[in-house]
Formats: structure tokens, sequence, C-alpha cells
């Protein structure tokens, strides 16, 4: 269902999709990326469409690999990463099925949008110009931890409120941070220093939000045994 942010970015796509600019970025994306160069589209907006599944054009992992090369080349133009981001509109829109708005600091499904909109831009524009092959997978995965992230700490904000602390908020102040912030806390410091965002939200999502693994699993659309090998992965990179 759509709300007032997902409109506005509907209404700007329709007008900046079929601009001139926009078929100058689809061509010299199409010069990088082969696959790009393969779709014969004139603009992003075609290029967008192109992905859509319900266009039949393309398979879902054919559509994933077209996005793995848009974000490997997104530094070409400023307008390929806001062709990214609105073609994975659609996976921000079924996002509200996973989560328990009330429980989170949303006063309803616009402010919601808005936050995984957000998400979804930062780390959008921050991969841009990287190499990741599963690139569609790992913004949808970083946008559902940073969504859980915010829902999490509306949780411990309100139980705090309430009275009714968790173990963690129970323990005596002075032993300082909680083990939960120190492990957010070097995961964030480790991501700058050769540990991937994956792995990491991996570790974050099931030690610090207290996801089980085969819920992450579920989100992130991967085997359980996956995202084990990876969570030991950034545990020994932790640990190095």
């Amino acid at each position: 269902m759509d709300t007032p942010t997902i409109r506005h970015l509907r209404s700007e796509w329709l007008a900046i999709g079929i601009a001139p600019p926009s078929s100058s970025a689809c061509h010299r994306l199409a010069q990088c990326e082969p696959v790009v160069a393969d779709l014969e589209v004139d603009n992003l907006a075609e290029l967008v469409t192109a992905l859509s599944l319900s266009s039949g054009q393309l398979s879902r992992n054919e559509s994933a690999e077209v996005i793995t090369a848009m974000l490997r080349s997104a530094d070409v133009d400023a307008l390929v990463p806001r062709a990214i981001m609105e073609a994975l509109i659609p996976g921000v829109l079924a996002l509200p099925r996973r989560f328990d708005l009330a429980e989170g600091p949303w006063c309803d499904r616009d402010a919601f949008h808005a936050d995984a909109i957000s998400a979804l831009w930062k780390l959008t524009t921050r991969w841009s110009g990287t190499h990741r092959p599963y690139a569609a997978g790992d913004l949808s995965s970083g946008v559902r931890t940073r969504l859980r992230t915010l829902q999490s700490s509306e949780r411990r904000h309100r139980s705090r409120q309430s009275g009714s602390l968790g173990e963690l908020d129970a323990l005596p102040a002075s032993i300082g941070r909680t083990g939960e912030e120190l492990l957010a806390a070097a995961l964030a410091e480790a991501t700058g220093h050769g540990l991937m965002v994956t792995d990491a939200a991996v570790l974050y999502a099931t030690r610090v939000l207290g996801m089980a693994l085969t819920e992450v699993a579920q989100l992130a659309g991967l085997p359980a045994g996956h995202l084990c090998r990876r969570r030991r992965i950034a545990i020994d990179r932790l640990v190095a």
C-alpha cells in the first residue's frame, strides 16, 4: 500500500526517470556493464521497468545480477543510485508485513516507509562503486537490520519508561556500557577495518537484537547454515 513518502518518490521518478539526464546516465552505465547494455533500454526508467518481475523480461536472478552491476558502476552518474532505490521500492513496500509497527518508533506506515527509504538510500550511496555479488539481498538485509535496530531501541526505551527493565538494563550503572552496546560498537569499528557488513549484520541481529538465526535466514532469504558460517567469520574477525 502506497503512503505519501512512496507516492512522492514515484511522482519524482516519473519526472526524472525519462528526462535527458536519465538517458545519458543509462548510456554511461551500459558502456560499463554488459548486462545493462544487453537490455537495450534508452533511460533509467526503462531499466527499472525491466528489473520488475511483473514485466516478465528478467528472472529474479537476472534482475539481481543487474542490480549488482548497477551498484558496481553507480559512480558513473548520480542518478544510478536513485534508480537502484527505485528498483528496490517493491521490497520496501513488503517490509511492514515483517514488523509489528506498534512496537517501533513509527506513528504510522508512512513513518516506517520514511525510515526504510532513508536506510536504503544511505546504504546505496555508501556502497556505490563497490562489487557486492548479492547487492540486492545485501541492501534489503541492511535495511531490515536498521529497522530492527530502531524497533529494539524503542522497546528498550519503553521498558525503561514502564519500569519493567530487562536483565541487562537491571545491572548496576557502575559497570558502564552493556554487553549489547559493546558488541554493537565493536562491530561498527570492525566494519571499517575489513569485516563485511553482511557478516556483521548476522552477528548483530542474533547477538544484539536477539533474533533467532532461523528468523534472520528467513528475512534474508538465505540458508541458515550459510548465515551460521558468516556469523562465525564475523566472530573470528572480532577476536583476531
